[in-house]
């Protein structure tokens, strides 16, 4: 059974991949394609429960997560860890910051243009070099 991710075809897919240097095999495509069309902020064991059933062969959760790391090292994706027992992975490559629900673990993306006045507000007399924020709380409604 094919892939079928909204956001991304294949082809773009894959040239996204060579781009950054990665050579687009099958598992990479699909990982990288499922990432690209969710706002969620997914585990590797949450990645792989989505796309098992997308490839001609089931792939190992050890090809998951070495196709995570390899996509993290290239730049494709990034490692996202407001949990420390839990590393997620983000295909939003835009500084942005984020929310987590704590009841629900769900992690949402916060613009940083909503932060931005918060340093500002710090004045002159700082010289921020980088920094991230992580909202935790519980999503109304």
């Amino acid at each position: 059974m094919a892939a079928h991710f909204s956001k991304t075809t294949t082809l773009q897919v894959e040239q996204l991949l060579r781009d950054h240097h990665v050579k687009p095999t099958s598992q990479r495509v699909v990982i990288t394609s499922y990432l690209l069309s969710t706002e969620e902020h997914p585990s590797a064991d949450e990645v792989y429960e989505q796309i098992r059933n997308n490839l001609p062969v089931r792939p190992s959760r050890a090809t998951v997560y070495n196709t995570l790391n390899a996509l993290v090292e290239a730049g494709v994706i990034r490692e996202v860890t407001v949990d420390p027992k839990r590393v997620r992975y983000d295909a939003n490559l835009d500084f942005h910051h984020h929310f987590v629900d704590l009841e629900s673990g769900a992690i949402r993306d916060i613009p940083k243009e909503k932060v931005d006045e918060v340093k500002q507000s710090l004045g002159k007399n700082f010289t921020v070099d980088s920094y991230q924020v992580t909202f935790y709380g519980k999503i109304k409604g």
